[in-house]
């Protein structure tokens, strides 16, 4: 039975997803999976290129041209037991003298598999390689084991998951999530880390293209209009470490994971990411409102980590009136009481 299938939201015209549908397509061949390429470029070039064109490709055309519907309109043709969101400026090998991991014996424990990953440019080549699996025990230890491996990459979101726990996160964070903003792949990769073990297939090289992460002034300018687009102010991203402890938070409350587990990753998360924006808050409290600085305040103060969730939402509030209310939608959609 074939395990895996690719899964790639295609916005691109032919020339410049090219490479990464061929590429694609022979690692199916090779590995005997399945593409889907979701392709809302409007090319029509590419489409009569790949339409009905490969037994292994599903090619569709969304009905709308956002990317969140081009990635749920992929997922949506995913009837395997594993599948691997790719992007369409990235490229995917299989080595012939190495033996893939076979996914069908998988301990139940491991959610996800990930392959080597190539973080490449076009101007410097590879800049560096992971590799690393995760493997601590309890969904606390590996959302810390994640934050301490992952050296300011999240190359870890392109690795092959089980179907049914991607499209339940990603379910929730397309149905009820307040912006369905594309900063959000951070959230969702600290969620999956604690959700499972993550093995290393070193069978599969990924090149992840970092493109407009290149540099520190091209990755704060992509930063800025990753919150622009979601509707938030240009101010967000003094506020990002807050929404990375907001969301996570919420994701946690969906997976299926023991009471106590979920706690304690709960907990780790808090230490990570409310802790670092309390810290921002501290060193520079004139990039704030006043009355964020005293909440902030009080959230350090403040011992219970539901109490300081519910202030969390007052802060964000200060950031875009109405958020909060959103936010507490959010968290009843993954099963939340506020």
């Amino acid at each position: 039975m074939t395990q895996l299938t690719l899964c790639m939201p295609s916005n691109r015209n032919l020339q410049h997803s090219a490479s990464a549908i061929e590429t694609a397509l022979i690692y199916a061949d090779k590995r005997d999976c399945r593409l889907v390429v979701s392709d809302n470029s409007g090319d029509p070039q590419k489409r009569a290129r790949y339409e009905n064109s490969h037994p292994r490709l599903t090619y569709v055309v969304p009905d709308g041209d956002g990317g969140l519907q081009n990635m749920a309109s992929a997922l949506s043709k995913v009837e395997t037991p594993f599948l691997m969101p790719m992007g369409d400026d990235d490229e995917i090998y299989g080595l012939d003298d190495k033996q893939p991991l076979d996914l069908s014996a998988l301990p139940g424990d491991v959610i996800g598999v990930r392959p080597q990953t190539f973080i490449w440019t076009n101007e410097k080549g590879v800049q560096q390689v992971d590799r690393f699996a995760i493997t601590a025990g309890d969904a606390g230890g590996r959302l810390l084991e994640y934050n301490g491996k992952a050296n300011g990459n999240n190359g870890l979101y392109y690795s092959m998951y089980r179907s049914d726990l991607f499209k339940g996160l990603f379910s929730l964070f397309s149905d009820a999530h307040p912006t369905h903003g594309g900063y959000c792949d951070w959230a969702l990769s600290f969620a999956f880390s604690a959700a499972g073990k993550f093995l290393t297939d070193t069978s599969t090289i990924y090149r992840y293209d970092l493109g407009r992460w290149a540099s520190s002034s091209k990755l704060e300018a992509a930063k800025t209009s990753l919150y622009l687009q979601a509707g938030l102010p240009d101010t967000a991203e003094h506020f990002s470490a807050l929404l990375r402890f907001i969301d996570v938070h919420v994701f946690l409350i969906s997976l299926p994971l023991p009471d106590a587990e979920r706690r304690t990753a709960q907990m780790a998360n808090a230490r990570l990411a409310l802790r670092t924006f309390l810290h921002e808050v501290t060193k520079t409290p004139d990039q704030y409102d006043p009355e964020v600085v005293y909440l902030a305040e009080l959230t350090g103060q403040t011992p219970d980590l539901d109490t300081a969730f519910q202030i969390s939402l007052l802060i964000i509030d200060r950031l875009q009136e109405g958020l909060a209310e959103k936010y507490v939608r959010f968290m009843k959609a993954a099963g939340g009481a506020v």
